[in-house]
């Protein structure tokens, strides 16, 4: 019989459920939320390039200026309302090598995700499987 990777929020979680499961089981824990939108200023450190405006009307540069005002809100947000609310999700920093060591068991083993709610277990397993 193959393994089965069980993936609980907290490593209480995973060292008590463990105990129960025996040794066809390894049971990590995603030590809290992986991913999340980013938070005012972390959207990914690139600045724009800039964009010649030599030789555009006057109104042109307006709308060229209005609309690197509204990717930078955007990009801000996380959220982009102009492309059916596409949420940017990001990996919280420090959590880089739980999502690595999480995706490597996972390419080996079949998954379980286990949380107390189903929105938190959805909330896991999105960013766990996405990445």
């Amino acid at each position: 019989m193959s393994k089965s990777l069980v993936i609980v929020e907290s490593p209480a979680k995973a060292k008590t459920i463990n105990k129960y499961l025996g040794s066809n089981y390894v049971v990590k824990s995603s030590v809290g939320h992986i991913r999340d939108l980013p938070t005012i200023g972390s959207a990914s450190g690139e600045k724009a390039k800039p964009i010649s405006t030599k030789g555009l009307s006057l109104e042109e540069k307006q709308a060229l200026k209005q609309k690197k005002e509204q990717d930078a809100l955007v990009k801000r947000m996380g959220i982009d309302p102009y492309h059916g609310w596409k949420a940017n999700y990001q990996i919280l920093p420090g959590k880089e090598k739980v999502v690595a060591e999480l995706k490597s068991l996972a390419k080996k083993l079949i998954i379980f995700i286990s949380q107390l709610t189903w929105i938190e277990k959805e909330k896991l397993s999105h960013g766990i499987c996405v990445k």
